[in-house]
This record gives structure tokens, C-alpha cells and sequence, in this order.
């Protein structure tokens, strides 16, 4: 479960803190689609070292959607990931991880089939960037809800300059930011930015990120092996 960030942002907006370990901007860039080999490799290991047959076959699933979409357009991409992984349980990080606030990385939470909205949304994030949508189009986002919880999806820009389309886990339609009324905005980030309410952006780097960003990255970098 995201944390209440009212005092956190209202002290600084968005707290930025030292790396724990290098970020390697290359790995997350869509443009270099090829070093996401490793999602189609952990993947297949997946397929091939589980002992549950449901967990296999939910990695075959998610293999065969990522190498079977390359050809589809962005529209259907965005679609087909977000209800693949809008399939799956939601379930706090106290009682899946036994943690206040975790991130899972995608394969994580193909193993549990299961997680919370941060954790659905940087599954769907790094997958749409496996299957070719450029990072640019891709923001995750945190927002509050009309309880004032806090709660994070994904936004997707079919153009830079236009209005995004949101990918949630409670509202599993596809509608423009315009429609989702429901979600107070407060800030975004994706590989390279972070973008403050009010959109002054901050470039992230190896020097600054959000502490669970930069756990995550090094999590994923060790899956990668």
C-alpha cells in the first residue's frame, strides 16, 4: 500500500535521496528494446524451473503477450497489458510482503499473481516498454482518491502533447485523464523525469530518485543475473 504522502509533500513536494546503487538509464530506455531480453528470458526460466503449473502458465501468458503484440498498435498494446495484469489479486504489501510499502518488480508479482497498485503499475510500465511503447508516453502516477487515499496508475500520452489515458486496477476502463475526475494528481515519474504538480520537472539520474525507484532498479538489475 502506497503511504499517506500529505506531510512528505507538503514538506518538500517530492523528496529526492542519494542512490543506494548505480541506476542505468540504458536498461529502462524503450529504444534499446533489446535489453528487455531479459523479461522474455526470466520468462521462459519461469516456464521451465516452476512447479506450479498455474505459474507457468501465467509467465507462457505473459510471454505470448509481449512477443505476440510487437505488431499491434500502441491502442491494443495499452488494452491487452492493462487487462492482463488488472487480472490479478489485490493484496496489501503487509500481508503479501510483510512490509509497509514495497515495490514488487514485475516478475515478483507474476510469481505471486498478486499485488497492490504500485505494484500493477510498474508491471504494466516496464512491459509496455517491452513491446516498443517509448518511455516518453509512459508516466507513473500518484494520486489520491475521493477518501484521500493514496493510490498510483499509469498514464499513457498517444502524443506528447495530448491528453493521457489512465491505467488503473479499480477502474479498469481506459479513460483520459479529463474523465477520471475521481483522481487528484499530485505528481508523476517514469525512467528519466519526475514531473511536480506543478509540472517543473526534475531529471532523475545517478545522483537522485525516489528511494522505492531506486530499490526496485536493483532488484530488477539482479534478475537480470
Amino acid at each position: 500500500m502506497i503511504r499517506k504522502y500529505s506531510k512528505y509533500l507538503a514538506l518538500n513536494l517530492v523528496k529526492l535521496s542519494v542512490f543506494s546503487a548505480p541506476f542505468c538509464c540504458i536498461k529502462v530506455h524503450a529504444e534499446h528494446v533489446d535489453k528487455f531480453d531479459f523479461l522474455m528470458a526470466e520468462a521462459n526460466h519461469q516456464i521451465n524451473t516452476s512447479h506450479d503449473p498455474k505459474t507457468s502458465q501465467r509467465f507462457t501468458a505473459w510471454e505470448n503477450l509481449m512477443h505476440h503484440s510487437l505488431d499491434k498498435s500502441d491502442s491494443e498494446k495499452i488494452k491487452l497489458v492493462n487487462d492482463f495484469f488488472n487480472r490479478m489479486t489485490w493484496v496489501s504489501d503487509k500481508e503479501l510482503w510483510n512490509q509497509k510499502d514495497y515495490w514488487a518488480t514485475p516478475i515478483e508479482t507474476l510469481i505471486r499473481n498478486a499485488g497492490d497498485c504500485e505494484d500493477f503499475s510498474i508491471a504494466k510500465y516496464f512491459t509496455l516498454l517491452a513491446m516498443d511503447i517509448p518511455f516518453e508516453r509512459l508516466r507513473i502516477n500518484y494520486v489520491k482518491m475521493p477518501d484521500q487515499q493514496s493510490h498510483m496508475v499509469l498514464s499513457y500520452y498517444p502524443a506528447l502533447d495530448s491528453e493521457p489515458l489512465i491505467l488503473d486496477n479499480y477502474n479498469k476502463q481506459l479513460l483520459s485523464k479529463h474523465n477520471r475526475k475521481d483522481l487528484t494528481f499530485l505528481f508523476s515519474f517514469n525512467s528519466e523525469n519526475l514531473w511536480l504538480a506543478d509540472n517543473k520537472v526534475i531529471k532523475l539520474s545517478q545522483d537522485n530518485s525516489l528511494n522505492n525507484w531506486s530499490s526496485l532498479m536493483t532488484r530488477i538489475e539482479k534478475e537480470q543475473g
